[in-house]
């Protein structure tokens, strides 16, 4: 597997693995199914609202907005906020984890995560 270089890269390898259309949420989703060590099912939508969110707050922890603080009584992750973050757009916000995501998925498809 190549490592992607660029969101488009990103997005349109994880669609054909998985044989579905991977937008930035979808992108999240996976995220989160990978670091809770599920495999790709059927999933309810809170769990699904779940896994996006920790998607998400695991490349905000690689950016080091937050860090991971213990599990809850049913095993998911629980993260805190490590340093006070800048109020920052929307689009800058999307932007910034798309980036993080490519970084997260090239670890992924070199092994070294």
């Amino acid at each position: 597997m190549i490592a992607p270089d660029n969101w488009k890269d990103l997005c349109e390898q994880l669609s054909g693995m998985f044989g579905i259309d991977v937008d930035f949420n979808g992108v999240l989703f996976l995220v989160g199914i990978r670091e809770r060590g599920l495999t790709f099912q059927k999933f309810t939508k809170e769990e699904k609202i779940n896994l996006i969110n920790l998607g998400s707050c695991t490349l905000y922890k690689e950016m080091g907005l937050i860090e991971l603080s213990g599990e809850d009584k049913e095993g998911w992750p629980v993260f805190r906020q490590k340093t006070l973050a800048p109020v920052i757009a929307e689009e800058l916000k999307t932007k910034t984890l798309q980036d993080c995501a490519i970084r997260y998925f090239k670890r992924v498809f070199e092994g070294t995560v």
